[in-house]
């Protein structure tokens, strides 16, 4: 399971990344979020996309990097809520980020 500092961190580039209202992660008043709470709040936004902007959430995917091809793999072989497999996703690519970032930033 992630730090919590490092799932902050990603929330912060999620935020960035998706151009969402600094109001909707709160993320200057909440200052802990689990993993679970992380991930429902992304997928809020990934399933509002899917119904009114999915060309705008293939975008930003792209942007950040999400592999094409194992997003299309995860969704062939999972019977899970296909927001949920974007998600787990988003959320893996974007702590990789924080760790890449941690990492490259100390030495």
């Amino acid at each position: 399971m992630p730090e919590q500092e490092d799932i902050i961190r990603s929330l912060k580039l999620f935020e960035k990344d998706f151009q969402l209202d600094q109001e909707y992660l709160q993320l200057s008043t909440q200052k802990e979020y689990t993993y679970d709470q992380a991930f429902l709040k992304i997928m809020r936004v990934v399933e509002d996309l899917m119904e009114k902007d999915f060309e705008k959430l293939l975008n930003v995917l792209y942007r950040i990097d999400v592999s094409e091809s194992k997003l299309k793999e995860a969704l062939a072989l999972s019977t899970d809520n296909p927001a949920s497999i974007i998600t787990k996703m988003i959320i893996e690519r974007e702590l990789l980020k924080v760790e890449f970032r941690k990492k490259y930033s100390q030495g």
